[in-house]
């Protein structure tokens, strides 16, 4: 391929710094395109003379001007926002991880905040009340030798328990697929179930953390039957996406104090302008003492981000050469 690229980037605040890294480590001819995700009229006038698209969203209304597309590279992982009918005939679609240190990282300050209600003590304080002082609440745990689950073991599921090992915590995970007993050992893992048997590792754990990918099979996975298997002074921590954990039976398993707790990043509603503000829930989270709510704030980092415009210039670098992306998503493509 000889001729320039034409690349359209939809940029986000989260994403601005990290764009000078993606133009930085992309070493074919490229001509840039830089829009505002949110400005429709303007994606949708350029967008026909596109050959790359790099977003983590691109909505079916788009599928017209969409139709000469040859790939989109998403910054991001999750890939539920891109439109099937909007990718064309003859285009690929590839997504980009890196997110799993920042995430893990969520996680971790997550227990320990929950573990040590550290939100309800700070506001107790801050009232100059000592409510919660040693010699009138006692002492708090440590996560030190507590036991944690994961759901899910890739990315971010290896990285927690990578993190959580470091702590001195029995670990264990749920995994639908094969895992080496190499993994068992890398990472101290005293067991590892299928989803379907996971009821009877829920009763033992200290800390559940949902890892998995949002998709068909995922979706609704959590329910009242799973939440009810937990033990009552256990936490739950979503960094994953909000449905797969069904909504109402979660904010009554926290809302009763069926468990103790949770931390909350990914959500059922989100903003569609840069206005708006929706209930993230049809349930008022916000209302509960025992959680730490978030707005899917946990894989944004710095680091993040320019580890994933890296593997989106890689994959830019690689459609000019002719070679395979990183990261390719089979269910979308159509190359």
């Amino acid at each position: 391929m000889n001729k320039k690229l034409k690349v359209l980037v939809l940029k986000a605040s989260s994403l601005e710094r990290s764009i000078e890294e993606l133009k930085e480590h992309t070493n074919v001819p490229v001509e840039w395109t830089i829009i505002d995700f949110m400005d429709k009229k303007s994606i949708a006038d350029i967008l026909p003379q596109q050959d790359i698209l790099v977003s983590t969203s691109l909505h079916d209304y788009f599928k017209n001007e969409s139709r000469n597309l040859k790939a989109i590279f998403m910054p991001g992982a999750g890939w539920e926002k891109i439109s099937f009918e909007a990718v064309p005939d003859g285009c690929l679609v590839a997504n980009s991880y890196e997110h799993e240190i920042g995430i893990a990282e969520y996680v971790i300050m997550s227990m320990i905040a929950l573990d040590r209600n550290l939100i309800n003590v700070h506001n107790n304080f801050s009232k100059n009340k000592w409510d919660f002082w040693p010699q009138r609440s006692g002492p708090s745990k440590e996560l030190h030798g507590r036991s944690v689950g994961v759901l899910g073991l890739g990315r971010i599921g290896k990285k927690v328990l990578e993190m959580t090992k470091v702590f001195g915590m029995k670990n264990y995970a749920i995994e639908v697929n094969p895992v080496d007993q190499s993994i068992f050992k890398q990472y101290s893992l005293l067991d590892l179930v299928k989803p379907k048997d996971m009821i009877s590792l829920l009763s033992s754990l200290d800390f559940f953390v949902i890892c998995v990918p949002f998709i068909k099979s995922t979706e609704g996975l959590i329910t009242k039957t799973e939440l009810s298997a937990m033990k009552k002074d256990s936490f739950i921590i979503n960094p994953a996406r909000g449905p797969i954990i069904i909504e109402k039976h979660l904010f009554e398993a926290l809302e009763t104090n069926q468990i103790a707790g949770a931390a909350l990043d990914t959500w059922y509603t989100y903003p569609k302008t840069k206005d708006e503000n929706p209930n993230p829930s049809n349930f008022p989270f916000n209302k509960l003492n025992n959680v730490i709510i978030t707005p899917h704030v946990c894989g944004s980092t710095f680091g993040t981000f320019d580890r994933r415009m890296r593997v989106v210039a890689q994959n830019i670098n690689n459609f000019y050469e002719g070679k395979e992306p990183i990261n390719r998503i089979q269910e979308l493509s159509k190359d």
